[in-house]
């Protein structure tokens, strides 16, 4: 199913459209805005198979527990196959900024922000600890000298061989669905972990430590909008639909009437939210995710 979004501004038409009322601005606006948002709520808890929102990363495992957040970096694609795995926080800074570290392997890696080569930006280096001044090896530079380096803008630096990496931080894990235990397979099956969410996170039943793979659906963040005070001017296309025809129909429910009457029927309502759950079904992943995550990375050579 591919990632496709819709506008706003062309849901909330949608939206006016279906309700036969129109409200360009002010209260009413805002109101179909909370209206609107709590349709993709709806839609959203509705499957943990949205494919935008399927994740599998690598999670860290401490005193028993996956914890829901990790402060961490997931780096794969690398053209230096040591270079990739997953960075935790470090307990060090460098020049006053965060680091992530590699540590598990034979040498230890670091992202950090540095001057290097009149470039003050994010760099994955070699080095023999997170403070060593000159590091061992300039691999990868990513040119910005923002809070965190970015996912995909990374170039070689003088010591680093192509292709460069991808780098990712952790998303919230709202609902997982499977855990596994190796971090690299290579034609078999991986280890099926037992786990089990609690009030403390997910707790790991089998006596495993240091790092699993999660498959997971990501927590609920974004907030639908006119792009303003942090919300979002797209919207899922699969969802758009079913978003008009429910806050539509709360909108209709929300003006007096005698009569009680909803030019709305629920059976439409109900009907757009089973076109849009058809998608992920014909997806074939309800029935076969946990299948094809163990037979895919059991063969994937790039985890």
């Amino acid at each position: 199913m591919a990632q496709q979004t819709r506008t706003w501004a062309e849901v909330v038409g949608l939206t006016q459209a279906r309700a036969g009322a129109a409200f360009s601005s002010g209260t009413e606006l805002t109101n179909i805005g909370f209206l609107l948002n709590s349709a993709a709520r709806t839609i959203y808890d509705e499957s943990r198979y949205w494919e935008r929102f399927l994740v599998v990363e690598p999670r860290t495992v401490k005193r028993g527990y996956i914890s829901l957040t990790e402060n961490s970096i997931n780096v794969y694609g690398c053209g230096i196959e040591s270079v990739n795995g997953l960075y935790t926080l470090s307990a060090d800074e460098f020049e006053n900024h965060t680091v992530w570290e590699l540590t598990t392997g034979d040498k230890p890696y670091y992202i950090r922000r540095e001057t290097h080569n009149e470039n003050n930006a994010w760099h994955i280096v070699q080095a023999d600890s997170a403070t060593q001044v000159i590091a061992n090896e300039y691999l990868y530079s990513d040119g910005h000298d923002g809070n965190a380096p970015t996912e995909s803008n990374w170039s070689v630096d003088i010591d680093g061989v192509a292709p460069t990496p991808i780098t990712q931080a952790l998303s919230e894990i709202g609902e997982a669905i499977g855990y596994w235990g190796s971090a690299k397979w290579e034609g078999n099956d991986p280890i099926s972990l037992t786990a089990y969410p609690d009030s403390n996170g997910i707790r790991v039943a089998s006596n495993v430590t240091g790092t699993v793979y999660v498959a997971y659906k990501k927590a609920w963040s974004d907030t639908y909008g006119n792009g303003e005070s942090g919300t979002l001017a797209t919207v899922p296309s699969e969802w758009a639909e079913f978003m008009a025809y429910d806050a539509a129909r709360s909108y209709r429910a929300s003006q007096d009437s005698e009569s009680g009457f909803n030019p709305i029927a629920l059976r439409d309502v109900n009907n757009a939210l089973e076109r849009a759950l058809m998608k992920p079904s014909r997806e074939g992943a309800i029935a076969a995710l946990t299948n094809q995550l163990k037979t895919q990375y059991s063969t994937d050579n790039s985890v």
